[in-house]
């Protein structure tokens, strides 16, 4: 049962599913308790969404209904929760053991999360990997530049130095101060956010063409890159179990007391223009580290076995 984004990108994919059709979450969520659940397992969200609402209405019900939340990643994660976690469900399934301890440092019992692994991360890893394509003399070399909506975000009062078409301009200024390593030039593709609308995009120098990214599938997108790129997009640590080196370019105080990626990812952290230039020097001279895989082997059954 889904809404909004997530009932269009299950269009898309053609995931079966039923659309919520209530105008409220309150209305979404009477919506699904009308379907007489004996347990829900819900997504997480920063925004106020249907499955927040649901913890709530849930917990209140005669009898109780049992939740479990399920998160994809440490970013916001004390903020999916509502007011000092009021929303948070009856059992968490954890990334990793840092996204655990972040909710238990903002007041989340203990005995409510659990450290799963990412069912997603697991899927990735045990059946979409491949090599990286080979450095050429005779063909750009492949970037991937994945958006997050930064200016969007900004605008609703959240402080970061700089925004998605900034952080753009430095990767194309980085590679442009690469040109050695890549002496047929770079294709550079943005690959929008599913909230995102495309815009018109930069002028680039000589030897650098760029261009929207329309691959319906991410992984695919990911594939054919040498590199991938970008702000907080959790696509940056799916892209690490293909396996491809990840960059997240995080400058300013905003992203030094927000984290994104746990180190056992293995995205590389960018703070500045110059180590994004040092970052990408180093992803395009060697072959990607492993694949991640150790901590979310599992991770699908240990989910399937909290929700029994």
């Amino acid at each position: 049962m889904l809404a909004g984004p997530a009932a269009s990108v299950a269009c898309q994919d053609g995931i079966a599913h039923h659309r919520l059709a209530g105008a409220t979450v309150q209305e979404r969520a009477r919506e699904v308790l009308a379907a007489g659940p004996r347990a829900l397992l819900l997504g997480t969200s920063v925004q106020a969404v249907v499955e927040r609402a649901l913890t709530v209405q849930a917990r209140a019900g005669t009898p109780p209904i049992p939740t479990l939340a399920v998160l994809d990643a440490m970013l916001f994660v004390e903020r999916r929760f509502g007011p000092d976690l009021a929303e948070l469900a009856d059992r968490v399934a954890c990334p990793d053991p840092e996204t655990a301890l972040r909710l238990e440092q903002a007041g989340a019992p203990p005995s409510r999360l659990i450290v799963t692994g990412n069912p997603t991360l697991e899927e990735i890893g045990l059946t979409a990997s491949s090599p990286p394509p080979e450095l050429s003399p005779d063909r750009p070399t492949d970037i991937l530049f994945v958006s997050s909506p930064v200016e969007a975000m900004r605008r609703r009062g959240t402080e970061f130095a700089i925004d998605e078409r900034q952080t753009l301009d430095d990767v194309l200024a980085a590679l442009d101060a690469l040109r050695s390593l890549s002496p047929a030039g770079y294709r550079v593709r943005v690959r929008w956010h599913p909230i995102q609308r495309p815009v018109t995009l930069p002028a680039t120098p000589p030897g650098i063409v760029i261009e929207s990214d329309d691959e319906p599938d991410r992984l695919r997108s990911c594939a054919e890159a040498r590199v991938v790129v970008g702000l907080s997009s959790t696509l940056l640590g799916e892209a690490r179990l293909l396996p491809r080196a990840a960059v997240a370019y995080l400058p300013g105080p905003y992203w030094d007391r927000e984290r994104v990626f746990a180190p056992s990812y293995g995205v590389r952290l960018a703070r500045s223009p110059d180590d994004v230039r040092t970052m990408l020097a180093d992803a395009l001279s060697r072959p990607p580290d492993p694949a991640p895989l150790a901590g979310h082997l599992g991770a699908t059954a240990h989910i399937a076995d909290l929700f029994e």
